[in-house]
């Protein structure tokens, strides 16, 4: 049996190496057995949800002595292959700097090797830790990564800990194209060193999580991160990250999504030493500000756009002054995806112009004839064993539990009409109006005449404040329906706000 084979059994014989592996043929996972893990009090473990994209993310974690891991987390871009012998190799890469004390360097290393076997415009963006649990402290780099996220569930915070950095193997372009020589990130990565304590959990992820999109087009985002960090951080590792895929799943629906999902969590379990812990959270104070603390920076220095850092720095106090004039401008430096904004004097009008049409709006959804569309009762017939519970779940009102069991099945449901606006309804209920709008108009194709349809294509339009689309819809289904008498006192009721409020509602 080949090491290869070897390990493969020993991941799948490890009860800690639990099933949110879904790739576990597809690539050299790294494997710390769980007696080492217990008898250090770090423990480590990973989920990796593959995307549709030729993008794909790279996870190794390194024994490096007894108390002593390295943990990788990096993303090779499309261009660059990534057979099952390239992630070995750049496994063995990183395996070479094993007795080397700064991950800074750890990462140089790896820019040098692909600039020799990898080429790549886009350059490959990794984050990598050394943990030292002998003196309880982390030595990170990043090379263009997202931040990995500390969360001490003592002072329920969440702390950004990132470094400068570009991406390595990145090439050289020149006017004639790519030259295949590469450009050296050896002057842009630097490392950093921070203290952790009991508890604390450190998680690393891919910009796939951020990325993952529902239905109706809404990423998952930063925000939602940050809420599952808060509420399952006090987990162990495994829990966690089932706790972690559990909520991206809901949150997708299941859907394939482009791009690799992967978390990585490491959670200490032993007590500071040499140092009580007060002393070593001061000093990790003193280089790191929790999210809270970033946005009232941010928000100060919008708010004082022509100020000086240090000026800035008077104006928030010592909790900014001990963090240092260099570690204020790297936060300010750091790019976000989500500004904080803040309304100027000169918006007010127009404020009050959205929330006008924002009003007029909600009352004529309120309006909107829905109980006859939504609230039908409907009969399925066939595997009774789980359409019964999916059933069930609709009539008690949990939609999002009753769409999770009708996609176990859905494809083995005949289509027709009558389902495919029965789903439509579901996905109203849920909020996701395009995925609503989307069964609508299949059941259109199986019947252009379906009143039902047509009308729930006008709640979408409503919902979407397409009024024109609203009313064509509706008055398409009055003709072709005479009994639909709420449907036509509703229709009277939009054209006349339409007509009331034309002079600003386009």
């Amino acid at each position: 049996m080949s090491a290869w084979e070897t390990r493969h059994q020993r991941i799948k014989a490890d009860e800690t190496q639990h099933d949110l592996r879904r790739a576990i043929d597809e690539c050299v996972f790294p494997y710390i057995p769980k007696a080492r893990q217990q008898r250090t009090g770090l423990l480590i473990d990973f989920l990796n949800m593959k995307g549709t994209s030729s993008d794909t993310d790279i996870i190794d974690l390194l024994m490096l002595g007894e108390n002593k891991f390295g943990v990788l987390l990096g993303n090779l871009p499309g261009p660059v292959a990534a057979s099952l012998e390239d992630l070995s190799m750049i496994k063995a890469a990183l395996r070479d700097q094993k007795t080397s004390n700064s991950s800074a360097a750890a990462l140089r290393a790896l820019d040098y090797f692909f600039s020799e076997n990898f080429q790549s415009e886009k350059g490959v963006c990794a984050f990598y830790a050394l943990f030292d649990q002998h003196d309880r402290k982390i030595n990170f780099a990043s090379a263009g990564h997202l931040a990995m996220l500390l969360y001490r569930p003592s002072e329920n915070k969440i702390y950004r800990l990132n470094t400068e950095g570009i991406p390595i193997g990145k090439a050289v372009i020149t006017s004639q194209g790519n030259t295949g020589h590469f450009n050296s990130s050896l002057p842009q990565i630097k490392s950093e060193i921070a203290d952790f304590v009991q508890n604390d959990l450190l998680v690393l992820y891919s910009e796939g999580v951020l990325k993952a999109r529902n239905a109706w087009g809404e990423s998952f985002g930063m925000q939602r991160l940050l809420q599952l960090i808060r509420k399952n951080g006090h987990m162990q590792p495994t829990p966690f990250l089932v706790e972690f895929q559990n909520t991206l799943e809901s949150f997708t629906l299941g859907e394939a999504q482009e791009f690799d999902s992967t978390a990585i969590a490491i959670k200490n379990m032993l007590p500071v030493i040499d140092k009580t812990e007060s002393d070593a959270v001061a000093s990790f104070k003193k280089k790191f500000l929790s999210i809270e603390d970033e946005e009232y920076l941010l928000q100060m220095a919008e708010k004082y756009p022509e100020a000086r850092i240090s000026e800035l720095m008077d104006l928030l106090g010592d909790r900014y002054i001990e963090l240092g004039h260099e570690a204020i401008r790297a936060y300010l430096m750091t790019p976000r995806s989500q500004p904080v904004s803040f309304s100027q004097n000169g918006d007010s009008k127009l404020k009050k112009l959205e929330n006008k049409e924002k009003n007029l709006q909600q009352k004529l959804l309120q309006a909107f004839p829905t109980r006859q569309l939504i609230f039908k009762k409907y009969e399925f017939r066939g595997n009774t064993g789980v359409i019964g519970p999916a059933l069930e779940y609709y009539q008690n009102g949990k939609y999002q539990d009753s769409l999770i069991e009708f996609m176990k099945v859905r494809k083995a449901i005949a289509e027709s009409e009558s389902v495919f606006c029965f789903f439509g309804n579901l996905y109203i209920l849920l909020n996701m109006s395009i995925k609503a709008k989307q069964e609508f108009l299949k059941a259109l194709k199986l019947n252009p005449k379906s009143t039902h349809a047509i009308c729930a294509l006008a709640y979408v339009a409503l919902l979407h404040e397409d009024y024109d689309g609203a009313i064509n819809n509706l008055s398409t289904a009055i003709r072709l329906d005479d009994n639909l008498a709420d449907f036509y006192t509703f229709l009277q009721t939009l054209i006349q706000a339409m007509n009331t409020n034309s002079d600003w509602i386009s």
